[in-house]
């Protein structure tokens, strides 16, 4: 084999090395993304069901809000979550745009700014943090932080929510 042909070789697997990776993160990135938008569908829902099915049974919900000179934060488990679910009349959309999403091996973040309504009528917007880890059962949240600001909240670039 000449160097001109072992090059070419190279360049061929190196290639599609690069291709295949990309290709995975990709996926992986969709993945991830596509269990949080099921976290706010099953909540919209009140589908304790697919709730259970993608949030891992011990993990924290943490909410801040700015109030005057201090700051309140509320921490919650998704056991609450799961049973303010159970209980809930009210109809909740919760939708997330532009999210910055991290996976590193079975590990994975998404921050993104979002709104929520509540009964059709907007409530508040802030910024979600969640934290995922991969394992048999794919992509499970096992945590939310997020910041809760009723007023002062640019428009969504999704419109108003449809109904």
């Amino acid at each position: 084999m000449t160097v001109r042909t072992f090059t070419q070789i190279y360049r061929v697997v190196l290639s599609s090395l690069l291709f295949t990776s990309a290709a995975n993160a990709q996926s992986a990135r969709d993945s991830v993304v596509a269990t949080v938008q099921e976290f706010f569908r099953a909540m919209a829902a009140n589908d304790v069901a697919a709730s259970q099915r993608i949030m891992l049974a011990d993990g924290t919900l943490f909410a801040t809000r700015q109030d005057a000179d201090s700051l309140v934060v509320r921490r919650g488990t998704f056991e609450s979550h799961i049973e303010r679910l159970r209980a809930a009349r009210d109809t909740l959309v919760e939708r997330m745009w532009d999210p910055t999403v991290t996976v590193r091996a079975t590990v994975a973040t998404v921050v993104a700014p979002y709104d929520f309504y509540q009964n059709g009528k907007f409530s508040h917007c802030g910024v979600d943090a969640f934290t995922l880890v991969r394992g048999t059962r794919g992509w499970l949240v096992t945590s939310v932080s997020y910041t809760v600001q009723p007023t002062g909240c640019a428009p969504s670039p999704l419109g108003p929510p449809k109904r």
